[in-house]
């Protein structure tokens, strides 16, 4: 969720209020049928209902019904409760939790990853290690949203959990005292070979923008001649987030985004100081699933020629969500505005043509500040347009028998990749017998590959036991770096980058026929 303007937030709280307090009151000086119809049926409810609820929650049923009935796909009421969960998992960065990143694993909970400096780092707990109980509640089949939500709470307060080793099968028991864990907001930072630059976002938070910053002064001082911004998957979040990371790469004073509301039309502009140096040639990765801020910031760089985007067309959200405080802690969201760029490219894009995007040769066409024609329409198009990774037929074969018994086979991963653990040291090279051994497990669990994939499947089988063994065993920057020669849109970019010593020159190479 994206807050307000400061000159709006005025005016949005003297809003709410009329809307849930004031809302039935206009009505009683109403000849309205909807309201008479109301006031019946709230009557009767109350009186005779079988399944009968307090007056209190008829209203918050019917504040509920309001926002539902509303044109507007984003439109939410949030208890006190239901806003703080939603900042946690969408907005902050910073929460009261015990340090732990979590995965689905046996039935349950395995710890994923341990966060440096947290509770649970402090007691001794391990990645592979499976979540059993918390307090006096058995953990052994909760989902992570379950235990995400009995593991989190206010810093200070403690909670018992008990985890086993998934090696050794002992159990421990440890009391763990909430604090505020940040969490840093660039999943990856790495320096790729070429002196390529590379820093991943998968989400925009409330230290996005600080945090890469600092990875691009970091990359820089190690002598990046190039950069990679990461947004693919990135879902948006903060709109002031997306202005300051923006402002990295632009120079204080550019617009950065428009935004258009029934009432003003403001324009945002790059704050400063700039931080990317003048000139270093800049790739910015977008797919379907960069949506909101990572459009935001997306769109601004190709405006000016900043950044080349590589990827596909992005997802096409728009849209400004204003949060309304309302008595009692509640907060009710809204759709208030649209999003367009610099150039005046609407970022919002028609949801019908989500599935079946209009030609190219029917969408607007603008310029850029050096005059390259970009698109319009919805969405922001990449410069560089390339697919994602695709499966052979056998490789599909193969991974929807692994999906019929998902569980078998995250077991045997989970249990086999914990015994290679102490063999997966950086730059490990993966073994034909490792893969072998793979197959014999889910033979034993049920999981049989027909001899007729068992060739032509083995690369699927490979990717994903090595994929999974470099998730455990290593850091994500690590296990990112041993992967990215297997993904296709990344190589593309990397190729241009690598020959460029210019923005200019890396538009120029992008226009370059396929080579790879």
């Amino acid at each position: 969720m994206t807050r307000l303007n400061p000159r709006r937030a005025a005016a949005a709280i003297a809003i709410a209020a009329p809307l849930v307090l004031g809302g039935f009151i206009l009505g009683r000086h109403s000849a309205d049928g909807g309201y008479r119809v109301f006031q019946a049926v709230m009557s009767i409810v109350s009186r005779d209902a079988l399944d009968s609820l307090t007056t209190d929650k008829i209203y918050e049923n019917a504040a509920r019904g309001v926002v539902a009935g509303l044109d507007d796909a984003y439109a939410d009421l949030y208890s006190a409760e239901e806003y703080a969960r939603f900042n946690r998992n969408q907005l902050g960065n910073r929460y009261g939790g015990v340090g732990l990143r979590i995965t689905p694993s046996q039935g349950g909970v395995m710890v994923f990853r341990v966060i440096d400096g947290g509770p649970a780092a402090a007691a001794g707990v391990q990645h592979g290690d499976r979540l059993v109980a918390v307090d006096d509640s058995s953990a052994q089949s909760w989902t992570t949203d379950r235990a995400s939500s009995a593991l989190t709470g206010t810093p200070g307060t403690t909670v018992r959990a008990t985890f086993e080793r998934l090696r050794t099968h002992e159990r421990y028991t440890v009391n763990l005292t909430r604090a505020v864990i940040s969490v840093p907001a660039v999943n990856v930072q790495a320096m790729l070979e070429g002196n390529v630059g590379y820093i991943q976002l998968r989400v925009f938070s409330d230290r996005s923008a600080g945090d890469v910053r600092t990875a691009v002064q970091s990359l820089q001082a190690a002598g990046a001649q190039s950069l990679v911004l990461d947004l693919r998957g990135n879902p948006g979040g903060s709109l002031d987030q997306a202005v300051a990371l923006t402002s990295v790469f632009l120079d204080p004073g550019q617009p950065v985004v428009r935004v258009r509301s029934r009432r003003d039309d403001d324009t945002l502009r790059a704050v400063g100081p700039t931080v990317a140096r003048a000139g270093l040639p800049i790739a910015v990765m977008i797919d379907g699933n960069s949506a909101s801020a990572s459009e935001i910031v997306a769109g601004a760089l190709q405006d000016y020629d900043r950044a080349l985007l590589v990827g596909t067309t992005s997802y096409g959200k728009g849209l400004v969500q204003g949060g309304y405080p309302l008595p009692d802690g509640w907060v009710l969201k809204l759709t208030t505005a649209h999003w367009y760029t610099p150039s005046g490219r609407l970022i919002q894009r028609v949801r019908a043509d989500s599935l079946h995007p209009r030609p190219d040769t029917t969408r607007p066409v603008f310029r850029s500040a050096a005059g390259r024609q970009i698109l319009g329409g919805g969405g922001i198009t990449p410069d560089l347009a390339v697919g994602g990774d695709t499966l052979t037929p056998a490789e599909v074969a193969v991974g929807r028998l692994l999906n019929a018994k998902t569980q078998a086979t995250n077991d045997v991963l989970d249990s086999y990749v914990s015994e290679l653990e102490p063999q997966a040291t950086p730059g490990y090279a993966f073994r034909p017998a490792w893969l072998g051994e793979f197959e014999h497990r889910l033979a034993a669990a049920g999981v049989t590959i027909p001899d007729s994939l068992q060739s032509s499947g083995a690369r699927y089988l490979e990717r994903l036991l090595d994929g999974r063994l470099a998730n455990f065993a290593l850091s994500d920057s690590s296990a990112f770096v041993r992967a990215a020669p297997r993904d296709a849109q990344l190589q593309r970019a990397l190729d241009r980058l690598r020959r460029a010593h210019s923005q200019h020159e890396l538009f120029a190479l992008a226009a370059e026929p396929r080579r790879n």
